[in-house]
């Protein structure tokens, strides 16, 4: 069976989300996730990958670099192969996030870097905001309300995020 980064990874969330609903005084260590997620058909390549991108974010996270001053009116150009990656419609919602300022050029970055080391040759919309939602919600920068990071998320194309 073969699944992507992102299988693997909105998987391993909604069984963390599940477990803390139902015990949130039960910790689940790195053995038993990789356990479960083996179990659930996942090849330990692809489970290794997830946690080390998930790794990756937390790295990013950790403050030391910042290449972006805090700066409003910049413009990004993607590179050929982000293009590929990314489409107009993926590009437009990093865009609008930022311009809605709940995305720094900090965070767009990071959120661009993770999507690229992604295996797949290109990344939906959907895909995208799962991905968005991993690093903001792992941001030390602020705290980000849960509920406004589902609704990225759960949000179909033609509602606006508020």
């Amino acid at each position: 069976m073969t699944h992507n980064i992102l299988d693997v990874l909105t998987y391993m969330f909604d069984y963390l989300f599940e477990e803390a609903e139902q015990d949130s005084s039960n910790e689940i260590d790195d053995i038993a996730l990789k356990a479960h997620l083996s179990d659930a058909g996942f090849e330990e390549v692809r489970i290794e990958k997830a946690l080390s991108w998930l790794e990756n974010i937390a790295t990013l996270q950790d403050g030391s670099v910042k290449p972006f001053a805090n700066t409003r009116g910049g413009m990004r150009i993607y590179s050929d192969a982000e293009k590929l990656k990314l489409d107009a419609k993926s590009r437009g919602f990093l865009l609008f996030m930022e311009n809605m300022g709940q995305v720094d050029a900090n965070q767009r970055e990071m959120i661009i870097d993770q999507i690229m080391s992604l295996g797949d040759s290109s990344v939906s919309l959907d895909d995208l905001k799962w991905v968005v939602m991993m690093v903001l919600g792992n941001s030390n920068d602020e705290e980000i309300s849960a509920q406004w990071l589902e609704s990225i998320v759960f949000l179909d194309d033609n509602h606006t995020v508020q």
